[in-house]
């Protein structure tokens, strides 16, 4: 191969620092400056090796080889960037003035573009650096400049920097006004403490004890709350003792909770049934479960129009069956709610609860028997369904195939979707198949497998079928496509479809330039900033959603910049318009698919697909499920990155294989760690399983504990284990990356 010149290198170093690989892509970048003597060139290796320094922390080294390419090359197109970048540096040095000051040499060379993204960062340093007055002009302008920001948040930093210049009537004003407008208890309890804080900082101590009164009563399970909550004892302020034991059981402070609850009881408050309800849960906390049982039982006994009755009879068997090891009497205890109001909205629900805990003792006979009552007594109840099913795995389980049978026959009775059709075609297949009726069985996979071809059941009757195991991958495969020729024929496609003119230029992302979404989505990516330009993109495609050459050519601009999630869903979004159910979509041009389930991160996947022993097409299936192939993805369980790991099994995995150096939470970002850390993860499982890959999938989602739990459940059988799994989040994650495996096999598979 000829060496790269330059300019490439530059490119080359931008793929590697795409893809987290620090050493490649500051190799590249040191090359082409090296070799190149075009200024162009040479700025763009210099912010290149800057911002990759900031990314792999050495914020120091950052700031100098930023501050080169400012002063050598003070005309470059790079400049804005190399002061954004320095910007991030200094802001990670505890350097906020410097990181001010240099946010504003971008905004001065790129105006009226990214304003309120960059104002409000630079609004944030100048409050860490002291200069509020500063900060207050800046995040105003930011609020006045269009983008996808929650502009409550900035007007929060606004009060705050007012509260922090001493116009506390000003903060007073902005606090009250923002809880009127919030939507959160969060919000509305943290405006409630700080407006407490302002009245009490200019003497108005009435003002402020209300407040703090107000966040402790009606919010009492935030933080502001218990904040609240020690402004006003620290004050000898006299609070409710039944909301200051609420506010402490949140809070963890059960000791202090369960003293306020007893001189509530003694003073013989108004509201004993709740008082007797957060007390039970207090005392549960502190391992007193019989005497949280007492209190309980005497809301049951004695308050039968309490909100809490209902709550009471569910802790109580709670605590009967996690907390007291006794499982039966927590299944007695919600049939005797049942018995006692069979009329009770909650009726069902518990009814339904009462089967888990029978099934989950081991008594599947009960279990069975409770879950068709549910059906049968509450047929409109949203989880019957799922019932009969658990019914008829219950006898299953117990080799009671004739009712097992039955019970499956009226759950394909009361079906009303294709999925659900095939779920009872497939499991009455498993039942013939055990009593050794193999044509009946072989039948009832038959019927499965043509209801609701891509769904989890259809596909998993067509494998057994075929004789083939779980996740069995192709003989031979393929992953290359011409993508350019792809996309021509899917513009004549969309014409022809949509009914579009034939001198339509669905090629160029020009129509879409006119949009100021577009363009921030554009220059927040290049600034790394990537949560903010998924907002701005996802909110231009989601007004695409009734027209098909736009989705297009957005789905074409965000797969050449590497924004591969959102390039999925515009796909997806124009088979929608043409009414293509997921199977018909395999009738689409195969450019759609080849988007929707791409090979993107492909030499990475290889990599660390080959050193785990696993085929990569498992490997894409996995992580299309986990982030659809967004590198910065995060959730709500503070998973990162494309497979979704959290840091504290991030922090094992780097121990364990070493690498790489200096490790931080962060490079769970990086896609090359996160391949590495996930395939490693997942064949230490799968081994752990003696090559299981359902058990495999199910520690990886679920815990290692569980799926160990499950395993011994259903030792043998992978359709068993998955009904057994006891989260919902891990069964159709497994079913899910089922599902998505067969594409990519029918995708791909180039066997003869």
């Amino acid at each position: 191969m000829p060496t790269p010149i330059p300019a490439v290198r530059v490119e080359i170093g931008d793929q590697s620092r795409f893809k987290g690989d620090w050493d490649g892509s500051l190799s590249e970048y040191q090359t082409a400056l090296d070799s190149s003597s075009d200024p162009l060139v040479q700025s763009a290796a210099l912010l290149g090796i800057g911002r990759t320094r900031y990314m792999a922390g050495d914020y120091e080294g950052a700031i100098q080889i930023l501050q080169q390419l400012i002063q050598t090359y003070p005309q470059s197109p790079h400049l804005p960037y190399a002061y954004f970048f320095m910007g991030q540096s200094y802001s990670a040095l505890g350097l906020h003035l410097e990181a001010a000051n240099a946010y504003q040499e971008y905004l001065n060379l790129n105006p009226g573009l990214v304003d309120a993204y960059v104002l409000n960062m630079r609004g944030d340093e100048l409050v860490a650096g002291g200069d509020h007055t500063s900060a207050v002009h800046d995040y105003r302008a930011a609020l006045q400049a269009p983008s996808m920001i929650n502009g409550l948040l900035i007007e929060i930093k606004i009060a705050n920097s007012h509260a922090a210049l001493g116009d506390y009537d000003t903060a007073l004003g902005m606090y009250q006004e923002i809880k009127n407008r919030a939507q959160t208890d969060y919000t509305k309890a943290q405006m409630d403490y700080l407006m407490g804080k302002a009245y009490a900082a200019t003497g108005r101590t009435e003002q402020a004890y209300a407040a703090f009164q107000e966040a402790v009563i009606n919010f009492p399970d935030t933080d502001s709350a218990y904040l609240s909550l020690l402004e006003l004892v620290n004050a000898e302020v006299p609070v409710d003792d039944l909301y200051r034991g609420i506010v402490d059981y949140y809070a963890g402070q059960y000791g202090v909770g369960l003293a306020a609850f007893d001189r509530y009881f003694q003073a013989g408050g108004p509201e004993q049934d709740k008082a007797h309800y957060f007390n039970g849960l207090t005392l549960r906390a502190l391992g007193g479960n019989e005497a949280a049982m007492g209190e309980w039982d005497r809301i049951i006994e004695n308050y039968l129009e309490s909100s809490y009755w209902d709550e009471a009879w569910e802790q109580k068997a709670r605590t009967q069956w996690q907390f007291m090891n006794d499982a039966a009497g927590g299944y007695q205890t919600l049939l005797n709610f049942v018995a006692t109001a069979p009329n009770h909205p909650r009726a069902a629900e518990l009814l339904y609860q009462a089967g888990e805990i029978a099934e989950l003792d081991g008594r599947l006979a009960e279990a069975a028997e409770t879950w068709k009552r549910v059906a049968a007594e509450y047929p409109s109840f949203e989880d019957a369904q799922r019932a009969l099913l658990l019914a008829g795995i219950s006898h299953y389980r117990l080799s009671d195939f004739a009712n097992a049978l039955a019970a499956f026959q009226k759950y394909l009775e009361n079906s009303t979707t294709l999925e659900e059709r095939a779920t009872a075609h497939f499991w009455q297949g498993k039942a013939y198949a055990a009593m050794g009726d193999i044509p009946a069985a072989t039948s009832s996979w038959e019927m499965a497998a043509s209801i609701d071809p891509t769904g989890y059941y259809s596909e998993r009757a067509n494998d057994i079928l075929r004789q083939r195991n779980p996740f069995t991958p192709p003989t031979n495969f393929d992953l290359a496509f011409d993508l350019p020729a792809e996309r021509a024929q899917a513009e004549e496609w969309i014409r022809t479809t949509f009914d579009l003119s034939a001198d339509s230029d669905l090629s160029s992302s020009v129509p879409l330039m006119s949009d100021a979404r577009f363009s921030r989505g554009d220059e927040l990516w290049e600034l790394g900033l990537y949560e903010e330009a998924r907002s701005e993109f996802e909110d231009l495609r989601q007004t695409f959603t009734s027209d098909p050459a736009n989705s297009y050519r957005l789905a074409n601009h965000l797969l050449e910049l590497g924004f591969y999630r959102s390039a999925i869903l515009s796909a997806r979004q124009i088979l929608n318009l043409a009414g293509m159910s997921d199977l018909e979509t395999f009738n689409a041009p195969a450019y759609f698919n080849h988007v929707r389930f791409g090979t993107y991160f492909g030499d990475l996947i290889f990599s660390a697909a080959q050193q785990a022993s696993f085929h990569p097409l498992l490997i894409f299936s996995v992580v299309r499920q986990e982030s659809a192939f967004e590198s910065f993805a995060s959730s709500s369980a503070n998973a990162r990155g494309l497979m979704q790991i959290i840091p504290a099994t991030g922090s094992e995995l780097a121990t364990e294989l070493d690498w790489p150096e200096n490790y931080s939470n962060n490079d769970l970002y990086r896609p090359m760690v996160s391949l590495a850390f996930g395939t490693h993860y997942l064949a230490k499982w799968r081994d752990y399983f003696d090559g299981d890959m359902y058990a495999a999938l199910a520690a990886y989602n679920g815990g290692p504990g569980n799926a160990i739990e499950w395993k011994n459940l259903a030792p043998d059988d992978p359709d068993l284990f998955l009904e057994v799994i006891r989260f919902d989040e891990t069964r159709d994650y497994i079913r899910r990356i089922y599902e998505i495996f067969n594409i990519y096999r029918r995708l791909y598979d180039r066997t003869p």
